[in-house]
């Protein structure tokens, strides 16, 4: 259990970084006037806080305390955010893809491949709101 705990934590770390990315962004956005960025951008970082929220729920689950490393983000200028970002979203799609392969605890491998999908339609859209509310569950799937 110890490495689904290390990813969990990775996982975490991770998403606390897109989450502040897309937060600087957005606040950019905002204090530039630019309406329909502000709200791509804010899109993200829910999307990126909910990722954190499951994560650190899971941790919480599993009996563990998340931890609060930081991290160093370089964030561009509004001019220049969408090429760094669609890198930045390739880049977790494919630590996201890693990630389910190699957990064989179902449930966190469900609830990461759940936060993989949506990592893939930022990469593709750059936009965001693509995580649903709660966990999903068999028979709402069926629904």
């Amino acid at each position: 259990m110890s490495h689904v705990i290390e990813l969990l934590q990775e996982g975490r770390r991770r998403e606390r970084a897109q989450a502040f990315f897309y937060r600087v962004l957005a606040g950019d956005a905002e204090a530039a006037g630019d309406a329909s960025a502000a709200e791509r951008l804010n899109g993200l970082l829910a999307d990126e806080q909910h990722h954190v929220s499951r994560l650190t729920a899971r941790l919480l689950e599993l009996g563990e305390r998340p931890t609060e490393e930081g991290s160093s983000v370089v964030v561009p200028d509004l001019v220049s955010w969408q090429p760094v970002a669609r890198i930045r979203e390739e880049e977790e799609v494919h630590w996201y893809e890693g990630a389910v392969r190699s957990v064989d605890d179902e449930e966190t491998a469900v609830m990461l491949g759940e936060i993989l999908s949506s990592e893939r339609h930022h990469r593709e859209d750059l936009a965001g709101k693509w995580m649903p509310a709660g966990p999903t569950t068999p028979e709402e799937e069926k629904e």
